[in-house]
């Protein structure tokens, strides 16, 4: 090999040594776990304007001495429910609750052959701190994120993390205390001897008697078992 084909032959190693590192890191990246694919929340400033200056105590929300109880029986890990939640039982929090006619109450309903769920015990245990609502609320509006990502401690916390002053070491606290699983078991008891059937359930009690509406109930409905009981 002559002195001009050396700085040739050099050049060309080089290259080679050049391409196949960023080859190895092109096959590195393509073989990595999506992490470039984040949980994202949103709508925690829509839940606390919606719920701001609401008096809640565990799963009651609104005035403890108002004359009507709607008790809701929900899922949180069910897509179609959290339509329903937000369709339905939204405007009920925007109207009569808020005007302390009516209080909402709300029992975790499995729909799944799970008689409770991860979502039950994380919901309850913001309870603990009078943040059930809101944080029941946050998880169905993101309820896409769940089913992409599947219910994971991740996403829970991160739920946890939108709800406003939450104390997020007290609510990991709670997740995991007999309260919470007790509370989350009498909800499914509860629903198990209603008989309800796998939909959202209402049951409104007032003054003079008490409605039950199943098979997920319209507002209308509601409405008008709100004042037929009244």
């Amino acid at each position: 090999m002559n002195e001009r084909t050396r700085p040739r032959v050099a050049g060309l190693i080089v290259l080679g040594l050049i391409l196949a590192v960023l080859g190895t890191i092109v096959v590195g990246i393509a073989l990595q776990k999506p992490d470039d694919d984040p949980i994202e929340i949103t709508g925690a400033g829509t839940v606390q304007r919606l719920m701001g200056g609401i008096e809640q105590e565990g799963a009651v929300l609104g005035d403890a001495d108002a004359p009507v109880t709607v008790e809701v029986f929900n899922d949180l890990q069910c897509p179609d429910c959290a339509d329903y939640q937000l369709d339905e039982i939204t405007p009920l929090i925007e109207g009569p609750v808020r005007a302390g006619d009516v209080k909402l109450v709300f029992h975790h309903f499995s729909f799944s052959a799970r008689q409770t769920t991860l979502s039950a015990y994380a919901s309850v245990a913001a309870g603990a701190q009078g943040r059930q609502w809101q944080y029941l609320q946050l998880f169905y509006i993101n309820q896409d994120e769940a089913q992409e990502k599947g219910v994971t401690d991740e996403l829970l916390e991160r739920i946890a993390s939108g709800v406003l002053e939450l104390d997020l070491e007290q609510w990991q606290e709670d997740r995991e205390s007999d309260e919470v699983a007790d509370a989350v078991v009498a909800d499914a008891e509860l629903a198990a001897q209603r008989k309800l059937p796998a939909q959202p359930a209402v049951v409104v009690t007032g003054p003079n008697q008490t409605r039950e509406l199943v098979e997920s109930p319209t507002l209308a409905e509601i409405e008008a078992a709100i004042d037929e009981v009244g």
